[in-house]
């Protein structure tokens, strides 16, 4: 049985962080600023590198699920993942109306948690993306060599990610609309072959890749259109993974770490409270010079108390959906 990798755990952490970073441009006044200065071109810079978050979960299920058969008890592994997000329901639809002034009806509130509403839209592709991953991994195991594993992740990054950086309609949007599948692949991929590429160099070169598309962003236009699944997108996110899923911590580092990473799924859902909430206190700092300080006093302090309370409902999760003779099981990481 493969042990535990902390570089693993430190992504997931990681993923929420750069979640809880994104979201910061959404409050912060950013998306109304000129795009002009030094100053702007770092912000552009964060932004882009943030943007991985998504595609760093995604690219982690098909790391971790990529041996998973068709079975009744990986289909039965999904019920702790609904219970987390049932609970999330029930602790953050109170706040949001008598708290936060979102006055919905009950049907409106069941609508939204039926249909995933708000930061939820992950939850709803993260289950399907799981319900297709024994799918996957059958096409995946008829692959041999290592260059058709390389031919496999190629190909869906030229279906789903190169049309979006030409102006040519090179492939249909139904396709390109797969790119959580092709995020699974390169997964399944770095799983199978375990590339060993210096860290420095990864992790430089998505620093570059990032500070690029924000110059790009600051001099063109019309800006740069990357969605989650851009093809720059998709090269910084495999750097950011390569660079960092063999990484080497101590034993305290890597137990913190581990345990953390079990609030993740849930602490994505709950961090919207204090999103809407915090960043809504400091106007004054919604400028490309206090985006440093909104990081180190809001979006951090947002990420830890996200993360703790995640952790708190997933072990709750975990204790509901425990079988009666105490077999502990366990949740899919995201």
């Amino acid at each position: 049985m493969r042990s535990r990798q902390p570089g693993i755990d430190l992504l997931r952490c990681l993923g929420l962080l750069f979640v809880n970073g994104v979201h910061a441009y959404l409050y912060n006044g950013y998306y109304s600023e000129p795009q002009v200065g030094f100053l702007m071109w770092g912000a552009n810079s964060f932004k882009w590198l943030f943007f991985t978050c998504n595609g760093l979960f995604m690219l982690l299920t098909g790391y971790l699920k990529c041996e998973k058969t068709l079975s009744k008890s990986y289909y039965r592994s999904l019920l702790p993942i609904m219970v987390g997000y049932l609970l999330t329901c029930l602790v953050t639809f109170p706040i949001r109306h008598f708290l936060q002034g979102e006055k919905l009806t009950l049907y409106q509130w069941l609508e939204k948690m039926v249909t995933f509403g708000n930061y939820a839209w992950y939850i709803e592709m993260y289950i399907g993306l799981l319900l297709f991953s024994p799918i996957i991994n059958l096409a995946l195991s008829q692959l041999k060599e290592p260059k058709q594993f390389y031919w496999a992740a190629g190909t869906m990054v030229v279906i789903t990610a190169l049309p979006s950086i030409t102006p040519m309609n090179l492939i249909p949007d139904y396709w390109t609309s797969l790119y959580p599948v092709t995020y699974y692949v390169i997964g399944a991929v770095i799983r199978k072959l375990q590339p060993q590429i210096k860290s420095w160099l990864c992790l430089t070169l998505g620093a570059a890749f990032s500070m690029w598309l924000g110059l790009l962003t600051l001099i063109t236009d019309d800006g740069v259109s990357q969605g989650y699944g851009g093809f720059w997108v998709t090269i910084i996110i495999t750097f950011v993974f390569l660079g960092l899923y063999r990484i080497n911590l101590g034993p305290r580092a890597a137990k913190v770490l581990a345990w953390l990473s079990g609030g993740v799924f849930e602490g994505y859902i709950l961090s919207r409270l204090l999103d809407t909430w915090l960043y809504s206190l400091l106007p004054q700092w919604h400028t490309p010079g206090k985006y440093p300080l909104l990081f180190f006093c809001v979006t951090i302090p947002i990420f830890i108390i996200s993360i703790l309370a995640g952790k708190a409902l997933h072990e709750l999760a975990q204790r509901i959906c425990r079988p009666k003779h105490s077999r502990t099981v366990k949740t899919p990481v995201s």
